[in-house]
């Protein structure tokens, strides 16, 4: 009789986490977030770091070869956050940076640029991005700053639309 409970409340708990956006660990252990991720990163380091922390925490990491694919992949994958290589853009970075968001439908878009300051970081508000990262890409940083935005982005689409006007 216990191991029927068991059961029972095991299938209760994932159809839970699959409601409202999570999956489970292969582990079994529950809230492990289910993170869609496209890549548009310059260095072969950071191509790395974002694979190899992907893969650790069960994220799906697609990677773009530009701008154009960046946009057409969340277009389709309409991920939950998008890593945006200031350099991959040159000085068009700020129209790049809304063009892909707009595409991915409300992804936090994470600009990773060599200098982070609160100006910089004041233009990728205003241009549709979340936050700024500092290059060369490290694990604690993107963890942190992948966290945030998921739990933002989470947040914010359970906001009833009426709410949001």
């Amino acid at each position: 009789m216990h191991s029927i409970l068991q059961i029972v409340s095991s299938l209760v708990r994932k159809k839970k986490k699959e409601a409202v956006g999570m999956q489970l660990h292969p582990s079994g252990a529950p809230d492990v977030a289910r993170i869609s991720i496209v890549s548009l990163l310059s260095g072969a380091e950071d191509r790395s770091v974002a694979d190899q922390v992907g893969g650790r925490n069960h994220w799906e990491v697609f990677f773009a070869n530009g701008c154009d694919d960046a946009r057409q992949l969340s277009d389709r994958i309409k991920p939950q956050i998008i890593l945006f290589d200031r350099d991959v853009a040159g000085a068009g970075w700020r129209q790049e940076v809304s063009a892909v968001a707009t595409a991915a439908g409300g992804a936090c878009v994470l600009l990773l640029s060599t200098v982070a300051d609160d100006n910089l970081w004041n233009e990728v508000v205003l241009n549709g991005g979340y936050d700024v990262l500092r290059k060369p890409l490290s694990e604690p940083d993107l963890l942190r700053a992948v966290r945030l935005a998921w739990s933002y982005w989470n947040g914010i689409r359970q906001i009833p639309a009426s709410a949001k006007k």
